[in-house]
């Protein structure tokens, strides 16, 4: 009986020490498609606080312009993610200081990571692939995009700053 036991027990917490990983995977889109979401408000955000004859601002020679870091966000969000998922990637504005095409050009890009995302199903984002940093799950090719994104944007907000504007309260997860 007592072996009965003891094996029911350790079959219980095998079985409980599961959950959490499968709980983890199935819940991982949903998160991330609201975390990006967020993002691209809150980046879009950043982008209105500045004005237009400003998005050509950089503080030294060697850093992008504000505008610049914005388009760069999404042209990276492309080339970073398409190792994780298929998506298309949207022709970046011609120039890079022209605040309605930066920021519709930024809506876009979220947008068909966002809706490539919503067509998969929350098992593709466990699987792993090869990536230029070696491989890794879709997952975390994911993440990497959103930790660059978070970059990037915390750098335009230094610009905002240097141009006295004050930016737009954090919108997180």
């Amino acid at each position: 009986m007592k072996i009965l036991q003891s094996i029911t027990a350790i079959i219980t917490l095998l079985l409980s020490s599961c959950t959490p990983m499968t709980a983890q995977q199935s819940s991982f889109k949903k998160e991330y498609l609201k975390k990006l979401e967020n993002s691209l408000r809150y980046s879009i955000k950043v982008a209105e606080a500045m004005p237009s004859e400003d998005f050509d601002f950089k503080p030294t020679a060697d850093v992008r312009t504000f505008g610049e870091q914005l388009v760069h966000i999404g042209e990276a969000m492309a080339y970073i993610g398409k190792s994780a998922i298929k998506f298309d990637k949207i022709k970046s504005p011609k120039n890079a200081n022209d605040k309605t095409a930066v920021i519709t050009y930024l809506t876009a890009q979220f947008h068909s990571l966002h809706n490539a995302m919503t067509a998969k199903e929350a098992t593709f984002f466990e699987e792993t692939t090869s990536f230029w940093a070696g491989n890794m799950t879709r997952r975390n090719i994911l993440e990497i995009v959103f930790t660059h994104t978070a970059h990037h944007r915390a750098q335009a907000i230094v610009h905002l700053r240097m141009k006295g504007k004050k930016p737009p309260e954090f919108i997180a997860w």
